[in-house]
């Protein structure tokens, strides 16, 4: 573990991480609030919400289809900003480091961000057919084109910086303001980008962002009913989600072939003892690897609770409570941050492949029957496996050991991430 922390230490004084995290720690409040709606939103208005289900909300909510409709929009306004959000402080807090403009070069590389993310195809439609298209692939302006935000954000952050400084002592721009140069930098910028996200609009309809996303899904194949397999694409997802490509790999399972089997057996024979591939990735992943979300962060949060002495740990952990709840943890990811964390990396991937062998070895041995019954993706994460068998003790029995066998995991973790925080606190008295 000492080890673990000169290493995190080390990372930590990294002039590129330092911007990371300054930059997720200004995006928080905003995807805070996104996943809040999120939560509501999906789990209360939705009619395939958990919680609109359970209480039969439509029946006794008057005016529901306003409602919904300002959760929509409200979701939409700020989910649809915050990957240019990560993109603009990345490179303001980066040109900042370099004695340069943060606001110049922070807009610059939000602008770059946007350029990359220019519908080209649908301009090109719009000129053969005169239909109007969406301008941008809205897709990857929120938290799925993170990755691709902070990597734009460093890399023309860092390029406009050393330009801006080139420029002053460049015989033709000598007698230019900063907003000349900043002007010249732009359009360079600008012009790069173009070429780039042109050129890529012919390798993917998705941008530079959707092809790191078929580039990810390529690695892996469907798993199938093997645990090996299974394994592997969960740490994979997850190690992905890490790094900020948020969802790299499809593991709700509810529509696969052979959860549809297992239901279909389920519903002939009336016990999901019957089903015919009791090893799925919705068997193992949904119903025992994904509380609060990819790499069991309901755990991390109650590992939290038990053993940070951080104020700002515990009051993110308290935060963002509720939508990891429902299996939404984009500001638990974000607001600690979880990313690009070495120390929370390796519970972030253990916890959950430990989960999946504890269930295998359970649905492999017949302790515990499979589940065979979709269960939306806003239940509650511990009676996931519960409700989806059917209403199984002895589910909801490994759930709560899976819940207690992660937090377990969790904890000399957090407990290091306190010895972390106050070396830090330390060095900065």
């Amino acid at each position: 573990m000492q080890a673990l922390w000169r290493f995190n230490q080390r990372v930590s004084h990294w002039r590129a991480m330092r911007v990371i995290k300054q930059a997720l720690r200004v995006t928080y409040p905003f995807i805070l609030v996104m996943t809040l709606i999120s939560a509501i939103g999906q789990s209360c208005l939705t009619t395939n919400g958990f919680f609109f289900q359970i209480y039969h909300i439509g029946k006794w909510l008057p005016g529901l289809d306003l409602w919904q409709g300002a959760f929509q929009v409200m979701g939409l306004v700020v989910n649809n900003v915050v990957a240019v959000i990560v993109a603009f402080a990345t490179g303001y807090f980066l040109a900042l480091t370099y004695k340069r403009s943060g606001l110049a070069v922070g807009l610059v590389s939000a602008l770059a961000f946007l350029t990359l993310n220019v519908n080209y195809e649908a301009l090109d439609q719009t000129k053969r057919a005169g239909e109007q298209g969406a301008q941008f692939m809205e897709n990857n302006l929120g938290p799925q084109g993170i990755f691709l935000a902070i990597i734009v954000g460093l890399s023309v952050g860092w390029f406009v910086s050393k330009l801006l400084a080139k420029t002053t002592r460049w015989r033709w721009f000598e007698r230019l303001t900063l907003t000349g140069r900043v002007a010249w930098a732009l359009v360079v910028v600008l012009v790069i980008n173009v070429m780039i996200g042109y050129g890529l609009s012919w390798l993917s309809e998705g941008g530079l962002n959707g092809l790191v996303y078929l580039g990810t899904n390529a690695l892996i194949t469907n798993p199938g009913h093997y645990g090996v397999m299974i394994l592997a694409v969960t740490t994979f997802n997850n190690l992905m989600w890490w790094l900020g490509l948020i969802g790299p790999v499809g593991l709700a399972g509810n529509n696969s072939v052979r959860s549809l089997q297992n239901l279909a057996a389920a519903v002939q024979h009336g016990s999901v003892w019957h089903a015919p591939y009791p090893v799925t990735l919705h068997t193992l992943g949904d119903a025992y690897a994904n509380f609060g979300g990819a790499g069991m962060t309901l755990a991390l949060i109650i590992a939290i609770w038990l053993g940070s002495r951080q104020v700002h740990y515990r009051r993110i952990a308290t935060q963002t409570f509720l939508p990891n709840l429902v299996n939404l943890n984009n500001a638990t990811l974000l607001g600690l941050p979880v990313l690009y964390n070495p120390i929370l990396l390796i519970p972030f991937l253990v916890a959950p492949a430990v989960n999946i062998m504890l269930a295998w070895c359970a649905i492999t041995w017949k302790l515990v029957p499979p589940m065979a019954y979709p269960m939306p993706r806003t239940t509650p994460g511990p009676l996931m496996a519960y409700l989806g068998t059917g209403g199984d003790w002895r589910a909801l029995i490994l759930s709560l050991v899976c819940l207690t066998v992660s937090v377990l995991i969790y904890l000399p973790f957090v407990k290091l991430l306190n010895q972390t925080d106050q070396e830090a606190t330390d060095d900065a008295a």
